[in-house]
């Protein structure tokens, strides 16, 4: 880890680049260890990329997210998968940012061709009780992805 990390249009330029250039259209930059107590990084997120459904339950972490640039639906869900609200936030306001608790049911939808935000939440990360993803909707690669987005998108108009 670098002592200093600025946080600059070069630094979003190259990651933009990756994420465009990844498998899954997106992409992080963490500024923290794996195993450190307060996770920060950038998410970089495409138009393209699919976020399932998920909330951070067992191994509870409330979550943060501020939009730097671009712009990103962000989705609450019910129990039942139900969309119960659903926000447009974008680094030109006036919506920037959400902050969860831990087991509230969310997903992303990147609104702009490219969209980077800040998040932060609690760790270590473990990738075996991270994430509980919801079972209505469908898990990235797996069929149906496509009818989702837009379905998802049809509550940020």
């Amino acid at each position: 880890m670098q002592e200093i990390q600025i946080i600059d249009h070069t630094l979003f330029d190259s990651l933009k680049e990756r994420a465009l250039g990844s498998e899954r259209k997106r992409t992080n930059f963490n500024f923290h260890n794996l195993d450190e107590v307060y996770q920060r990084f950038l998410n970089v997120l495409t138009k393209t990329t699919y976020i399932s459904p998920h909330r951070h339950k067992s191994d509870p972490k409330p979550e943060t997210f501020i939009i730097l640039e671009g712009d990103i639906g962000f989705l609450i869900f019910e129990e039942d998968g139900s969309i119960r609200e659903a926000h447009q936030l974008s680094a030109k306001g006036p919506k920037r940012g959400i902050d969860i608790q831990p087991g509230v049911w969310h997903s992303l939808v990147c609104l702009s061709d490219v969209a980077v935000c800040f998040e932060g939440k609690s760790g270590p990360y473990d990738p075996t009780i991270d994430k509980e993803f919801h079972p209505k909707y469908p898990l990235e690669g797996q069929d149906g992805i496509q009818q989702t987005l837009e379905y998802f998108s049809s509550f940020l108009k």
